[in-house]
């Protein structure tokens, strides 16, 4: 049975994550903020482990657990607007990874997952591979990057294998209700008008389940390392999204288009290249509808449970 560790699990990522991870042999610890608000996610399982610690207590991991095998970091403060721009908090970010990386090492584990953005290349033009420049423009974007570089460093010096996903735009159940996604739904649902920019950039969309499935067979494959940037690939413009999404729906809402202006950087594409996932034998395999559905589903159950 293969012990893995997971910060950040009871994220809208992490949680998906562990309920992967229990199709196989496994014992997880699932390190979490004391007191979390979102512990009731986590699955009713034996092969869980609950320890709660602050992210600055990482190195304290070592004192809790004897020893583990796998160890994937998705602990990340000030993921959005405005704190990402928060040098403070990203800074502290940056140093609870090194943490974590430290703790691992120390805990014999042999692989290091930890998880990027698309935030780290900032302005795309065309598409944009693991081989592209990053120019990151937002603090989030500059201290992932650092973050990638420094842990890639410290993992060669180690002889531990490391893994560095970065992740594009990640839909599904539990995501932040405030995303594009998942307040359009909302908006859907009650055939409420929605306001949004001319809908012309680029995007590209990938349903969690099918990111989380990435995630695994880089760590179970010992040819995986490095960076992988994890997207469908199949970008399109913005607002097909947001009609594929009205009429999966069914909705009456009236799209506006153009009723939000850009802002001073004007559109901003997401182009990304995923052939070097695929060459592992990853390909997405939920297409935008069925994740639509897939959301309004879980909802449906999650309000059953809430009231029964």
């Amino acid at each position: 049975m293969r012990n893995i560790i997971i910060t950040g699990a009871t994220s809208f990522i992490g949680i998906h994550l562990i309920n992967e991870l229990l199709k196989n042999e496994v014992c997880i610890y699932a390190v979490i903020r004391p007191q979390s608000n979102n512990r009731s996610r986590l699955p009713i399982d034996s092969r869980i482990n609950v320890i709660e610690l602050e992210m600055e207590e990482y190195d304290r991991l070592p004192d809790l657990i004897e020893k583990a095998d796998h160890f994937y970091h998705l602990a990340w403060q000030g993921t959005r607007v405005p704190l990402r721009d928060d040098i403070l908090i990203q800074r502290k970010n940056y140093e609870c990874a090194v943490k974590a990386f430290e703790a691992a090492t120390e805990m014999g584990c042999t692989l290091f997952l930890g998880t990027g953005s698309q935030a780290e290349y900032g302005k795309m033009v065309g598409a944009v591979n693991e081989e592209t420049l990053c120019n990151p423009l937002t603090e989030y974007g500059k201290r992932k990057l650092e973050t990638c570089r420094e842990l890639m460093e410290r993992a060669d010096e180690k002889g531990i294998r490391f893994v560095w996903i970065r992740l594009f735009s990640i839909y599904g159940p539990y995501d932040f209700q405030g995303t594009m996604v998942m307040s359009s739904i909302e908006k859907m649902l009650r055939n409420s008008e929605i306001s949004m920019t001319e809908g012309i950039q680029l995007w590209d969309y990938l349903y969690v389940g099918d990111a989380v499935k990435a995630m695994t067979l880089l760590s179970e494959n010992n040819n995986g390392q490095g960076v992988y940037n994890i997207a469908s690939g199949d970008y399109k413009p913005l607002r097909s999204f947001v009609e594929i999404m009205k009429e999966v729906l069914h909705s009456d809402s009236k799209i506006l288009l153009g009723a939000v202006p850009y802002g001073t950087q004007g559109p901003v594409d997401l182009t990304p290249d995923i052939s070097k996932i695929k060459q592992m034998g990853w390909t997405p395999l939920v297409t935008f509808e069925q994740g639509i559905e897939e959301i309004i589903k879980q909802s449906i159950i999650m309000k059953q449970l809430y009231y029964n």
